[in-house]
Formats: structure tokens, C-alpha cells, sequence
């Protein structure tokens, strides 16, 4: 009788939890819906007459497709460079024996505690000297550099359970260790690959900080500094707008949280348990 009112009561817990955790969502969703009358009337309520016109005319001017343009394009070059950067040189610190591979693999490690803050006046210095702030470049590569610890980690762990004669019997067949590592060892770490990319993906496609810090001009801005824009005058919002933009803007953090899920699951589960 303990063990079943536990047992009811953790699930009881997880659905309010799961209630807190999706209820902003829907109803921001629902919002979207309403004409600003209405907002100002009812806001909690499901919408009376249902209205696209905040879409309508989010989508009308064009400025959010450029955001996402530049939020998505980003994110891609990011994610290119985390990921084939992080899973060669998490092969080599793995696999490859030679003097300085701890001290590398340290130095990679004291990355991830490093606060992104304290690097933003630094970094606004030396990307306007070089002449590359409001550019990509200037979100592309804190991205990329603040990712690498984390995700190098992630697959150094992997590829430890990776038997070493699996590689030995590939270099024994007249492999060369690059072809080893894209057709025998890559392929195996798909699930490592996939949780990364799925995860800096969001964090990067939601960054604000480095695009407040490193974008001003209004044609570099990402998708999350656009949505600035719908606060006009005087702090005032248009918030219905503003909900559809907002709306818009999460959908694709959402699609690719469900879409890859499978594979987030058993990457991060990898390697808890030998075979």
C-alpha cells in the first residue's frame, strides 16, 4: 500500500511538473490567436473569434525571415564546426598515445568552467580591432569555442568504449587512420553526434548574449534580437505581434527537440554501461 501511494504520488508530481513546463507554451500559442482587444481583456482565456492577422502581419514585412536567415545560417556553419572539430580531436585525444594528450585533454576540460560573461568585453575588443563585429564570424566563433569543451568530453567518453581493436584491425586491412575514423569509427558515434548537434542547435539558435554584445546593425540581427523590435515607443508592445513572433521563432527549437529525441536519449545513455 506504501509503494502504490509513492508511486501515485510521483506520478501526480511529474504531471504538475509537466503542467508548469508546457502551459507558458500553449498559451502563448493561444495568444498568438487574439486580437489586441482581446489580449487586453481576457488574456487568459481561449480566444473567442480565432485571428491570424498578428501572423499576418508579422510575416508581411519580411523582417522576420531575415532573422531567422541569419539565426539559421549561424547555427548550421556552428554546428559544422563543433562537430567535426570536437569529433576528430575528442579520436585523437581517445586513441592516440603520444606525450601532452592528458594536459590537451585538461586544458579542453577547464574550458567548460570558464563563464561566457567574462569574456564579452574581450571579445567585443578584439573582434572590432579585426573588423568583425556584425558579422557571423563574430557569433560563429565564441559559438564554436565555448561548445568544444563539452562536446570533446562527450566524445572522448564515447570513443574510450570503442574497442582499440577495432581500429587495430582496421589499420591491419590497410586503412589509413583517417579512413578508420570516417568509415569505422564516425558511423558508430552517430548517436554522440546527433545529442550535440541537437542540443547546441537550441542554445545557439536561442543565444542572446553574444548577439547583443557582438550584432548592431539591424540586417546582422538574429532572431532573438529581432523580436526587440515589436517594443516601440516608450516601452510600448504590440503584443499580439509580438506573441506570433515569438510563436514563430520557437517552432524550430521545438521540431528539432521531438524530431531527435530518440537519438538525444541514447547518446546521453551511451557509455553509462560497458557493451
Amino acid at each position: 500500500m506504501k509503494e502504490k501511494a509513492i508511486k501515485y504520488l510521483f506520478v501526480l508530481l511529474l504531471i504538475i511538473f509537466l503542467i508548469i513546463q508546457i502551459y507558458p507554451v500553449i498559451w502563448l500559442f493561444i495568444a498568438s490567436l487574439k486580437d489586441s482587444v482581446e489580449l487586453s481583456t481576457t488574456p487568459f482565456s481561449l480566444p473567442k473569434a480565432v485571428t491570424f492577422e498578428n501572423y499576418k502581419n508579422v510575416l508581411g514585412d519580411g523582417v522576420i525571415g531575415g532573422y531567422m536567415w541569419n539565426s539559421l545560417k549561424i547555427t548550421m556553419i556552428s554546428l559544422v564546426l563543433i562537430l567535426v572539430l570536437s569529433a576528430t580531436i575528442g579520436f585523437a585525444l581517445s586513441k592516440f598515445r603520444y606525450k601532452h594528450s592528458k594536459k590537451i585533454y585538461s586544458f579542453f576540460m577547464f574550458g567548460i568552467m570558464v563563464p561566457v560573461q567574462i569574456t564579452l568585453i574581450p571579445l567585443f575588443i578584439f573582434y572590432s580591432k579585426i573588423g568583425i563585429l556584425n558579422t557571423s564570424m563574430a557569433m560563429v566563433l565564441p559559438q564554436v569555442g565555448f561548445a568544444l569543451p563539452l562536446s570533446v568530453m562527450m566524445f572522448v567518453n564515447f570513443y574510450n568504449f570503442v574497442p582499440d581493436e577495432l581500429i587495430e584491425a582496421g589499420i591491419v586491412d590497410g586503412c589509413s587512420p583517417y579512413r578508420v575514423f570516417l568509415q569505422i569509427v564516425a558511423p558508430l558515434a552517430r548517436n554522440t553526434m546527433i545529442t550535440i548537434a541537437s542540443m547546441y542547435s537550441i542554445l545557439i539558435w536561442n543565444d542572446f548574449i553574444f548577439a547583443n554584445t557582438f550584432i548592431s546593425d539591424s540586417s546582422a540581427k538574429t532572431i532573438t534580437m529581432g523580436l526587440k523590435d515589436y517594443v516601440g515607443a516608450f516601452g510600448n508592445v504590440d503584443w499580439g505581434a509580438t506573441y506570433a513572433a515569438i510563436s514563430i521563432a520557437i517552432l524550430p527549437p521545438i521540431l528539432i527537440y521531438f524530431s531527435l529525441n530518440k537519438w538525444v536519449t541514447s547518446g546521453m545513455t551511451a557509455g553509462a554501461t560497458k557493451g
